[in-house]
């Protein structure tokens, strides 16, 4: 994924590819892929996570106030499902300037679409996976997920790009994903991957061991898109596929990531009161976090660190070989075409890296012991230039509001806690069946 990228540069062919839908960041290949990871990456760099962080913040406001009913009447919470709704308030607000409002209408034709976007039919995915391509397409089988709500939202994305062409130069101001796509545009040779300068390089790097960077991986990704690759602004189909992938990407991960810090927090109430004191010594005195702050508090990466790396988003990742490549002196070669799985769950679960490797320990991401940690154990946003381009969105997010959930409540466990959670066995996904916690108000 780093050293030999440039001959595991692709992800592995799907059986379903769709039209539109596929012509994201994730899932294109090649000098597609290049070209698409050098307009898009800018478009996640501190500067514009800045921009979006109010908005953010005014989800996250709106989310408080419902828990402040749960708390106080002392009822139990299904954080799987009520992060969902919230983390959806987030996307559609940030990525497609709507108010999905799924705190208090889900049967919204937002929000109902926004969860048929997640909903994979595995009788679909057994059908695109087996049957013969003539078959498939008598079938009409070309996509695992909900048609429908995918045209919904590839149309939304359409009518958002082009009201905003037709106001043209008004002064009018958005500063959301579809609108910093709609701007973007590839920077010739390296320009692009650095954009921001310095100062914001600077800022990512505080995170940068989410993803294993360091210098050799910095050098792979400069010359990995060192060059130009044709058309410098993305279509229409192009953006609305973007916004797809990341409704994707940061909705239902998003969602989980946080329910799982609660659920491990409510399990473990002397590291949650360690994070209660961290946060709340980081809060200014109108009760605000600001987005450079949540950054360099330690134990608060290290909780969410943890989260991942027990809990990964993506069981496992995939490469294609572009030519035969030889295992070192094992006596193993990969053959052109062959595809390459990293199982990130097994690894992340291994005695062999991790002691105690099914255990919550969050002391083992703190600065003092990552010197024993070893380089690429640790895959929840991958590795290499084929990183998650989301990165930073997603743990923003999820450190604002942890900080200020945690400095308002109390997570516990209760009758309803199931120890161990459960999960079905379905797809690529780190997806529990439920996860319940109670909750209480810390000020009464």
């Amino acid at each position: 994924m780093v050293k030999d990228f440039h001959l595991f540069s692709d992800r592995k062919t799907r059986p379903y590819q769709h039209p539109v839908l596929f012509k994201n960041v994730f899932h294109a290949s090649g000098d597609d892929w290049k070209r698409l990871r050098t307009i898009v990456s800018p478009t996640f760099t501190s500067g514009k996570m800045r921009k979006m962080f109010p908005m953010v913040r005014q989800c996250l406001g709106e989310y408080l106030d419902v828990l402040e009913v749960y708390a106080t009447h002392g009822r139990d919470l299904n954080v799987k499902d009520m992060y969902q709704k919230l983390t959806m308030n987030v996307i559609g607000r940030c990525a497609f300037a709507t108010d999905a409002n799924a705190l208090k209408d889900t049967r919204s034709t937002f929000v109902r679409h926004a969860q048929g976007m997640t909903e994979f039919k595995f009788w679909k995915m057994l059908g695109l996976f087996v049957l013969p391509l003539p078959v498939k397409k008598l079938l009409g089988l070309k996509f695992a997920g909900n048609e429908e709500s995918n045209q919904f939202f590839l149309n939304l994305t359409k009518q958002i790009v082009e009201r905003r062409k037709r106001e043209g130069n008004t002064g009018k101001v958005y500063n959301d994903f579809v609108q910093l796509l709609v701007d973007a545009e590839a920077k010739s040779g390296n320009d692009g991957v650095a954009e921001g300068g310095p100062d914001e390089r600077e800022g990512d790097s505080v995170e940068a061991h989410h993803v294993n960077e360091g210098k050799e991986e910095l050098e792979v990704e400069k010359r990995t898109f060192a060059g130009n690759y044709g058309n410098k602004k993305l279509t229409i189909d192009e953006i609305s596929a973007q916004g797809w992938i990341f409704f994707i990407a940061g909705s239902e991960t998003t969602a989980s990531t946080l329910g799982y810090a609660s659920y491990e927090l409510a399990l473990s109430p002397h590291f949650q009161d360690r994070l209660y004191d961290e946060v709340c010594a980081a809060f200014d005195a109108d009760g605000e976090i600001g987005y450079d702050q949540l950054s360099r508090l330690p134990f608060l990466d290290a909780v969410v660190t943890e989260t991942l790396r027990l809990y990964p988003p993506v069981l496992r990742l995939d490469r294609k070989a572009k030519q035969d490549y030889r295992l070192a002196d094992t006596g193993i070669t990969i053959s052109k075409g062959q595809d390459v799985e990293f199982p990130v769950y097994a690894i992340h679960h291994s005695e062999l890296y991790y002691e105690n490797a099914d255990r919550f320990n969050p002391d083992r991401w703190m600065p003092q012991n990552r010197h024993k940690l070893i380089p690429y154990t640790y895959l929840p946003f991958g590795a290499g230039p084929r990183n998650c381009v989301g990165m930073r969105f997603g743990l923003m997010e999820v450190k604002l509001s942890l900080s200020h959930i945690i400095r308002r409540y109390r997570f516990v466990r209760s009758k309803q806690t199931a120890v161990p959670l459960q999960f079905p066995t379905v797809a690529n996904l780190c997806i529990a069946k439920s996860v319940v916690v109670g909750i209480e108000k810390r000020f009464k």
